[in-house]
C-alpha cells in the first residue's frame, strides 16, 4: 500500500513539472547535427549552437543563425542473463520461515512464483526522435555572441523510469539494466550561454543547463488497513530551478592553432518525496493511546553526469579542420537512480551474527580518462563532410556476487 501511495505521489510529481531539465544521450552524441558528426568535438572549432555544451567559448565562431534539425537515436544493446539453475528458486514455503528477518534487514527475496515479472533478459532497440532548435545572436556587436539550444523529444516534455542496481529490482522488472547506456531519459533540455572575444585571439563563454530539485509530500489516510483499493490522500509540492555551469575558454595564438579548456559542473534531477501514511486504529505500543503515522522518505537522483574537465586542441588548414580532445570524468562521485553509491548498495546488513561484514569499495566507480577526435572538410561552399571518433572508458566495475550492475 505505502509503495502504491509513493508511486502515486511521485507520478503526480513529475506531471506537474514545468521547468525543463536536461538529461538523455546528448552528451554522448551531440545537441546538434554538427556535434552529432563530429562524436560531439566541438571543443576547439565551432560549427553550431551544440557548442553551448562542448565550449562555449566557441559561439563567437559562429554568425547569426536560427535552424531546426531532427535527431534521431536508436541504442542496440541487450543484457543476457545467465541461465538459472531450477534449485535456485525460491519456494513458497519460505513464507513460512523466519529466514531474513533478523535485525532491520527487510530486503528478502520473494518466492518465485510471486515474483511480478518473470527473470528476462534485457533489450534496449527502441528509437527516440528530439527536435532541436538552435538559435545564435550578436545583438550588432561583433565579439559577442548569445545562443539558445532547445532539444525537445517528440514522446513529450517529460518520461523517465527508476530502477534497482542489484538483486531488489526482482520486485519490479527482474532483469539487470544499463547504468549509462540506452536506458536514457527523454526529457525536455535547454542550454543557455553566452561568449565574448577580450582579444583578436581569445574568447570566453559561459552557458547554463537548467535543471530541478523538487520536494514532495504525499499525506494519506488508510480508513481500513484489509482494503488496499482504497485510500485518501493530499499532495503538497515545490520544485526549484537549478542551473549547471558550463565555461569555456579558447585561444588562437596563430592561425591555424586553437587550444581549449572547459570546466562542466556536475548535474542530476534531485526528487525527495515523503510518504506519510496513517491508517486507522493503528497505535504506538504502550499505556497511552498515540496514533502511529508512518513516515516514508524516497530520496531520486535522476539523470547523473558528472563533473568533467576537458583540453582540446585543433588545427585549421583552408577548408580542412581537425582536433582532438581529453576529458576527465569524475564519475567517483557518481549516484545511481536513488541517490545511492555504488560502494552503498552493494552493503547490506549480515542477516545472521557469524556472517562477515561486506567490504564496498570494489563496487565503486572510478574516475576515467575520455578522449574525442573529429575530423571536418568542407568540399564545396555550404557543403562539408564530417567525421569523428570517441573513446570513453567505463567506470563500472565488473559485476561480482550479488551486486549485478551491467559494466559499458
Amino acid at each position: 500500500m505505502t509503495r502504491l501511495l509513493t508511486a502515486l505521489g511521485t507520478c503526480l510529481i513529475t506531471c506537474s513539472l514545468a521547468f525543463p531539465v536536461g538529461a538523455g544521450p546528448h552528451r554522448l552524441i551531440g545537441y546538434d547535427s554538427w556535434s552529432v558528426g563530429r562524436s560531439n568535438s566541438q571543443s576547439a572549432y565551432g560549427a553550431g549552437p551544440g557548442v553551448l555544451y562542448t565550449n562555449p567559448a566557441l559561439l563567437t565562431d559562429l554568425e547569426d543563425q536560427f535552424g531546426l534539425g531532427i535527431i534521431m537515436i536508436q541504442p542496440s544493446l541487450k543484457a543476457d542473463l545467465m541461465e538459472r539453475p531450477p534449485n535456485a528458486d525460491v519456494p513458497i514455503t519460505f513464507y513460512d520461515s523466519d529466514v531474513g528477518i533478523e535485525g532491520s534487514n527487510l530486503d528478502r527475496p520473494l518466492p518465485t512464483v510471486e515474483l511480478p515479472n518473470p527473470r528476462s533478459d534485457n533489450n534496449r532497440d527502441s528509437l527516440s526522435s528530439y527536435l532541436v532548435i538552435g538559435l545564435v545572436h550578436s545583438f550588432g556587436c561583433e565579439d559577442f555572441r548569445l545562443g539558445l539550444t532547445m532539444l525537445v523529444p517528440a514522446s513529450g516534455l517529460i518520461g523517465f523510469d527508476t530502477y534497482y542496481p542489484d538483486e531488489r529490482d526482482q520486485y519490479f522488472s527482474n532483469t539487470v539494466h544499463f547504468t549509462r547506456f540506452g536506458e536514457f531519459s527523454e526529457v525536455f533540455t535547454v542550454l543557455l550561454g553566452a561568449a565574448y572575444r577580450p582579444l583578436d585571439w581569445l574568447s570566453v563563454g559561459a552557458s547554463v543547463e537548467t535543471s530541478l530539485n523538487a520536494g514532495a509530500t504525499l499525506n494519506a489516510f488508510v480508513p481500513e488497513a484489509t482494503v488496499q483499493d482504497y485510500a485518501l490522500a493530499n499532495l503538497s509540492m515545490d520544485a526549484d530551478p537549478i542551473a549547471r555551469a558550463i565555461i569555456g575558454v579558447n585561444a588562437r595564438p596563430l592561425e591555424m592553432l586553437s587550444f581549449s579548456v572547459v570546466w562542466r559542473d556536475r548535474r542530476f534531477f534531485k526528487m525527495d518525496t515523503d510518504a506519510l501514511l496513517n491508517l486507522w486504529n493503528y497505535h504506538e505500543p504502550g499505556d497511552t493511546t498515540v496514533p502511529k503515522r508512518v513516515k516514508q522518505d524516497h530520496l531520486l537522483a535522476l539523470d547523473f553526469e558528472p563533473m568533467e574537465v576537458s583540453l582540446a586542441a585543433g588545427v585549421h588548414f583552408d577548408e580542412l579542420t581537425a582536433e582532438v580532445s581529453l576529458t576527465w570524468n569524475h564519475w567517483s562521485d557518481y549516484l545511481d537512480l536513488h541517490h545511492q553509491r555504488a560502494q552503498e548498495t552493494a552493503v547490506f546488513e549480515p542477516t545472521n551474527p557469524d556472517d562477515p561484514e561486506i567490504d564496498g569499495s570494489p563496487f565503486a566507480f572510478s574516475d576515467t580518462w575520455s578522449v574525442s577526435t573529429a575530423v571536418a572538410w568542407e568540399y564545396l561552399q555550404g557543403f562539408t563532410a564530417t567525421g569523428g571518433m570517441a573513446y570513453r572508458p567505463s567506470p563500472v566495475p565488473p559485476p561480482n556476487g550479488a551486486h549485478q550492475l551491467c559494466r559499458q
